[in-house]
């Protein structure tokens, strides 16, 4: 299996898999491509540009090239629900209900 060398801020030089490596490509702007990886030392999730040397350094290393995805639309909280708010009682009579061995069959039964 290929071994591919990549940099974490914190622990340095680390030794990946191809499975291990995320490659987002751009089409429209090559600034916007780029490589992420979970560091198997500290386990922090890395991301970093990737040019076009480094696209197709990775692609050749067998790191597959998948499209870079659109950011979803941020909505305002209040905008997302149209729904009645949970209020203070209602946290209330939930943690009532916890209390109870038997809460997630009544959740059932009140859910029916």
């Amino acid at each position: 299996m290929t071994t591919i060398k990549a940099t974490c801020p914190t622990c340095g030089e680390v030794a990946l898999t191809p499975d291990d490596i995320e490659l987002r490509v751009d089409q429209d702007r090559t600034e916007g491509s780029f490589y992420g990886f979970e560091c198997p030392r500290c386990t922090a999730q890395v991301r970093k540009p990737a040019d076009e040397r480094v696209v197709r350094l990775l692609v050749s290393g067998g790191v597959p090239a998948l499209p870079v995805e659109d950011e979803p639309v941020r909505v305002k909280l209040s905008e997302r629900f149209d729904h009645p708010r949970i209020t203070h009682d209602d946290l209330l009579d939930f943690h009532q209900v916890l209390q109870d061995e038997s809460w997630f069959e009544r959740l059932l039964i009140d859910a029916a």
